[in-house]
């Protein structure tokens, strides 16, 4: 079962794996993802030490979330144009988005923060 509009975009998982979350390697993989109604992006670096201790808790979100919503991953080194557009200016960042409309933000490595912006909106 396919979690966006274009199946193509995404590689399907390994056999005996599930999606959970996605690494955003394009824009055209952003996009795609911002098809489906419900999305959590989270804006990372990997030289940021808050973005790698906020990573196990947002993976174990979007496992516990993978059927109601899309989780990704967007590094900010190397997509400067959807950090401009989101108006990133803090890592990590995490976005709500609900049918594209931003519904809820969290700056800062704030586990309850954003346990509990998900929880509302799903």
């Amino acid at each position: 079962m396919s979690l966006t509009t274009n199946v193509d975009v995404f590689k399907p998982p390994r056999r005996g794996y599930y999606w959970s979350y996605y690494i955003i390697t394009s824009s055209q993989e952003l996009e795609s993802a911002l098809a489906h109604p419900l999305v959590v992006l989270m804006f990372w670096a990997s030289w940021n030490e808050p973005c790698r201790v906020m990573m196990r808790p947002f993976r174990a979100m979007a496992v516990a979330k993978r059927r109601a919503a899309i989780f990704c991953q967007v590094d900010v080194d190397k997509f400067k144009d959807i950090v401009e557009r989101y108006r990133v200016e803090a890592l990590p960042t995490f976005l709500l988005l609900k049918q594209g409309v931003e519904k809820g933000r969290v700056v800062g490595a704030k586990v309850g923060d954003l346990s509990n912006i998900i929880m509302a909106n799903i």
